[in-house]
Order: structure tokens, then sequence, then C-alpha cells
């Protein structure tokens, strides 16, 4: 990504990887920031809600996404069966189902509105960091390099991923294929974005 391009100004080549390797660690964390959630495996999770007395509840607002499995799912002390539920990956959404005899039907088929009464024990999360986000990750660091190798003092553009940004000057050394790399990463981050939802 960053072939053909100047870097002279950073050192031997040496220095750029290790400045490279030192940029790695928080341009993921600015990744993670910017959509809500990390990128990593998380089995055996445990998560603690409030009902909200309806039939069903979701977890995007947790940041505990994508999901893979609920192992356990505790309401007001009571473990509720698994066939008592729905569990909805895509959406992350967990569901009651209200059958007759089920931990369901005793609830009503609705959470009990409640400050922290629903547990569960679940994985989430990605066994591997989906490839988008890679590139998003090296394009986010090569764009760092680039602003650096210009060495230009005056920064009068920044481009922000979460809580990071990227410095450089827009008309100047690399000033637009900076820009055009950071806004790139930007995209490549902009689905895993959690979304908050509010009830009026």
């Amino acid at each position: 990504m960053l072939a053909g391009y100047d870097l002279s100004r950073l050192g031997e080549t040496v220095v750029v990887e290790e400045r490279m390797q030192q940029l790695l660690p928080v341009t993921k964390r600015s990744l993670d920031t910017a959509v809500g959630h990390d990128f990593l495996w998380h089995g055996n999770d445990t998560v603690i809600l409030d009902g909200n007395g309806r039939d069903r509840l979701s977890l995007l607002e947790t940041g505990r996404a994508p999901l893979a499995a609920v192992l356990e799912l505790i309401v007001n002390g009571m473990v509720v069966p698994a066939e008592d539920y729905v569990v909805y990956p895509q959406r992350g959404e967990i569901q009651l189902r209200p059958g007759p005899g089920g931990a369901g039907a005793s609830l009503g088929g609705r959470f009990p509105v409640g400050q922290q009464n629903v547990q569960l024990t679940l994985d989430w999360g990605y066994p591997q960091v989906p490839g988008d986000v890679t590139l998003a990750q090296a394009k986010l660091t090569a764009a760092q390099i680039l602003a650096e190798a210009a060495g230009e003092k005056i920064s009068a553009a920044e481009v922000r991923i979460g809580d990071y940004a990227v410095r450089y000057s827009a008309s100047g050394k690399y000033g637009a294929v900076i820009e055009g790399l950071a806004r790139e990463a930007q995209a490549l981050v902009r689905g895993y974005r959690r979304m908050g939802i509010r009830v009026v």
C-alpha cells in the first residue's frame, strides 16, 4: 500500500516497520471505537440487562454483535429453557415464546420490567477479524505513515475515525492520498457501526 512513496524522512525501512507496528494497536482501537465494539471472539460472556416488558430483547445496543449463541437465559432468577425462546442472530435479538407450560408462558411471554433482572450467557463476536476491517486498519495506518513522511508541520486538514484523527496538509505532499486512504477506511467499517435505537 505504501510502495512507491518516499518514506525516507522517517528513516530506514526497519524504522518505518517499527512505526507501523506502534500504530497498529492505535488504529485498531480507533476502529473499535468508531463502530462501538471490537472484532474479537467473546465466548461464554455474561451480560445483565433490564427487562423491558416486551417479548424480545435486543443485544445490539450493548455492542455484543454479531450474536453467535445464547448459552443460558435467566429471568428473575429462573432459568429459561432454550425451547422457550428464539434467537435471531442477525438482528441480535432474543424473543420469548409464549407457549403453554414453559418459562415463556410463566413470564406471560414477556421479559418482566425490572432492573438487571435478565442474565444472558452468550457467545458473540468474530472468530476471525473480517477482511474489510483488516483492510481499513491497513489504510488508516498507511494514511498516518504518509502524513508523517510528508513532514509538513502545518496540519490544515484532518480525517477522524472514532477518537483518532489523521492530520495532514490538504494541499501538501500526499494530501489527497492521505485523505483518500482515511475516507476509504471509514467507508469499510461503516456497516459494522453499532446502532443506538431509542423507543420514546
